[in-house]
């Protein structure tokens, strides 16, 4: 067995890093691209540097095609992009999100896997929509998180604003401090500590009650 020192040694923290794939199919390594800009074919400008992507508006669309981007972020990574109407978005580690590069007129849909916080930009004509296979998470403007992985519940934790999820027609609404949870194929509401389930943010872990098989796959 290691000595403890050399096991610490070998524990490396997260990183800026993450793929970003266009609508034509090209993959850019966002890590090893820094201060430079990209021209969609709509016209959309992203500003590009080594910890976030900015997708500027672009004038109205002459299509009604809307062209996907998708940003991937690998294993012990983390990155953050604001979309084209000003939602920032904070990836965790393993963890995508396709989202079109300018929205439609009716709505701003986003489809994600993995772990991520939202910051919606207030648009009360304008839904924000987080989909993830049967559950939707819809908004207008606020601040939550949501982790879809696959080997876990799908739990989405209100922080402030509200937020209503979707699934098959029925229609839950959460208040700050709530998490819901799709267990059992039925959605449960719960009263939870948010800094805990946030806290992956600041590179941090909260733990309280948790069994240890949980606590080494949140360290994984």
């Amino acid at each position: 067995m290691l000595p403890l020192s050399q096991v610490a040694e070998q524990i490396v923290p997260g990183g800026k890093k993450a793929v970003l794939i266009l609508d034509n199919g090209e993959a850019i390594d966002l890590k090893s691209t820094s201060g430079v800009e990209l021209k969609e074919k709509d016209g959309t400008v992203i500003l590009v540097d080594s910890t976030a992507l900015n997708y500027q508006q672009a004038p109205a669309r002459t299509s009604e095609k809307l062209a996907y981007n998708k940003v991937n972020v690998p294993r012990g990574g983390e990155y953050q992009l604001t979309l084209s109407d000003g939602s920032k978005v904070q990836l965790n580690s393993m963890s995508s999100i396709r989202f079109p590069v300018q929205f439609a007129q009716d709505c701003r849909l986003v489809e994600l896997e993995g772990e991520a916080y939202f910051e919606v930009a207030k648009d009360v004509k304008k839904p924000f929509i987080v989909r993830m296979n049967e559950y939707n998470v819809r908004v207008t403007g606020t601040q939550f998180n949501v982790r879809n992985y696959s080997n876990e519940s799908l739990a989405t934790t209100l922080v402030e604003g509200g937020v209503q999820i979707e699934r098959r027609g029925k229609l839950d609404g959460l208040r700050p401090g709530q998490q819901a949870v799709l267990e059992n194929n039925e959605i449960r509401i719960r009263t939870v500590n948010v800094n805990e389930q946030v806290a992956w943010r600041h590179g941090a872990f909260g733990f309280t009650q948790c069994r240890l098989e949980n606590i080494m796959e949140e360290l994984a």
